[in-house]
C-alpha cells in the first residue's frame, strides 16, 4: 500500500484538510467551516479516517499559536477573540487521533516556507511572506525554516507612522492604529466607506495602502534583511499592489539599506501556499 501524507490548513473561516502523495500530489481534499472546535476538528478527523495509509501530518494554523516546544500546550491556539478556540489543542488532538508524527506552524510561516520552495521565493534563502486580507500576518523563512523566538512573530501589529492627512483612527481592537488596524481589509473598507473590491480605479486608496505596507518592508529590511518580501492575501495579490509597494519602499527607506532593499513580489501559490507548507511539514516527518 502506498504511503500518504496529510495536511491541514486551519483558517478562521474554514479548515482545509488534504491527503497527498509524498511528492505533494493531491489525492483528496475537504473544506470544513470553522465553527466550534469539536465540530470542526471532528469533521477533519472523519475525513482522515477514510485513509489508513497516512504516515505523517502537517498543520498550518491561524494564530495566535503556542509554538514553544517546551510548553505542554505546544500546538494549541493561544488567547483569541474567536469564540471557543482559545486553548484548542490542534496539534495534540489531531496527532492522537491519527496516531502519526505531527507538527505545526502558523499559516503565514507555512506559506513562507512553501513560497520559498515552490513559489515566488524560489532561488532565495531568506524569504519573507505577508498576507493582507481580513488581518495582516507576516513571517520569514531562512533556509526553509521559520524564524521564531519564544513565540512566532506578530508583525501585523507593529506601530506605523501615520501618513500625512490620514485621520483614520484605526481598527485594531488592541492597538487601534498599528499596521493591521490601518491597512487590513476591514480598515480599507471602514476608511473609505466602501467594499475594497469596488475601489479598483482609486490610486489614492492603493497608494495609501502601499505606503503603510512599505513600512513593514522597512522593518523586514532592517530587522531580518530578507532577499525578497512576498505579498499574499486578497489585498496583497491585487495586480498592481507589488509595484505600488515597491515604489513606496523606495521613498520610505530613504536610500538607506546596506545591500539595497529586498525584492517585492506577489505570491506565486495563491491560496494554496498554507496547505502546501503544511504538506511539506508532513513530507519532512515522513522522511
Amino acid at each position: 500500500m502506498t504511503s500518504l501524507i496529510a495536511a491541514v490548513e486551519a483558517g478562521g473561516t474554514k479548515f482545509r484538510a488534504a491527503v497527498m502523495t509524498p511528492e505533494l500530489g493531491l489525492v483528496d481534499e475537504v473544506r470544513v467551516p470553522t465553527t466550534e472546535p469539536n465540530e470542526t476538528l471532528g469533521a477533519v478527523e472523519a475525513f482522515f479516517a477514510r485513509y489508513d495509509s497516512v504516515v505523517a501530518l502537517g498543520i498550518a494554523s491561524f494564530g495566535p499559536l503556542l509554538v514553544d516546544h517546551s510548553s505542554p500546550m505546544y500546538g494549541s491556539i493561544a488567547s483569541t477573540p474567536k469564540p471557543g478556540w482559545a486553548g484548542a489543542p490542534l496539534l495534540s488532538r489531531l496527532r492522537d487521533t491519527l496516531g502519526v508524527p505531527t507538527d505545526i506552524q502558523t499559516d503565514v510561516e507555512a506559506a513562507a516556507v512553501a513560497e520559498a520552495s515552490h513559489g515566488a521565493g524560489l532561488g532565495h534563502t531568506r524569504v519573507a511572506y505577508v498576507t493582507v486580507g481580513t488581518g495582516i500576518g507576516a513571517a520569514i523563512a531562512i533556509d526553509g525554516v521559520p524564524f521564531r523566538g519564544r513565540d512566532h512573530t506578530e508583525l501585523g501589529h507593529i506601530p506605523v507612522k501615520r501618513i500625512s492627512d490620514d485621520e483614520f483612527a484605526g481598527l485594531c481592537p488592541f492597538h487601534n492604529d498599528c499596521l493591521e488596524g490601518m491597512a487590513a481589509g476591514p480598515a480599507i473598507a471602514e476608511r473609505w466607506n466602501a467594499d475594497p473590491e469596488t475601489l479598483s480605479g482609486r490610486d489614492d486608496v492603493w497608494d495609501l495602502e502601499a505606503a503603510y505596507l512599505a513600512q513593514l518592508v522597512r522593518t523586514f529590511t532592517y530587522g531580518f534583511a530578507p532577499d525578497i518580501v512576498i505579498f499574499g492575501g486578497g489585498v496583497g495579490t491585487r495586480p498592481d499592489m507589488a509595484d505600488r509597494i515597491r515604489a513606496a519602499v523606495a521613498t520610505d527607506n530613504a536610500g538607506y539599506a546596506v545591500s539595497g532593499s529586498p525584492l517585492v513580489a506577489t505570491a506565486g501559490l495563491g491560496e494554496d501556499a498554507g496547505l502546501i507548507g503544511a504538506a511539506m511539514m508532513a513530507q519532512r516527518l515522513a522522511g
